[in-house]
Formats: structure tokens, C-alpha cells, sequence
């Protein structure tokens, strides 16, 4: 079993994670979280389903504010 430490549900089984609604950014903007997009009906990274939120982490989560990948796109996430 694999914790999602933000809403503490199983990875593997839950739709998508509850504790990331909003992405919250250190020039005190605060937008909506994207949801998994993808081709697949589970994201291959944090397994969230299609129309749910990634899981905080997530290789392929989208930034709401540039749209590159969350991860790696420079925007100075808070959370």
C-alpha cells in the first residue's frame, strides 16, 4: 500500500486525491488543481482517474498557472 501522505488514501485504489483542491503559490496566488486529462483511464503515476486530482508529486500533474509539469516549471509552489 502506497499513502498519499495529503488525503491518506491507499494510491492504488482511491480515484484521486481530496487533499489537493487548490495549488497555492508564494506570490499568494491560489488557483484550482488540474485533473488527470490523460489517454489512459488512470494516470500511470499516481493513479488517479480520469476527471480526479493527481496526488501531490505526480510526474504529470500540470501546473494551473503555466501549464508545464508542476514538478519542474518554476512557478515557486508553496505546497
Amino acid at each position: 500500500m502506497v499513502k498519499c501522505k495529503w488525503c491518506d488514501q491507499d494510491m492504488k485504489v482511491a480515484d484521486g486525491c481530496g487533499g489537493n483542491e487548490a495549488v497555492e503559490y508564494k506570490d499568494g496566488t491560489c488557483l484550482l488543481s488540474l485533473p488527470y486529462e490523460g489517454d489512459q483511464e488512470r494516470c500511470h503515476d499516481c493513479n488517479a482517474k480520469f476527471g480526479h486530482n493527481h496526488h501531490p508529486g505526480c510526474d504529470t500533474e500540470r501546473c494551473p498557472k503555466c501549464g508545464s509539469q508542476i514538478i519542474s516549471c518554476g512557478c515557486e509552489v508553496v505546497n
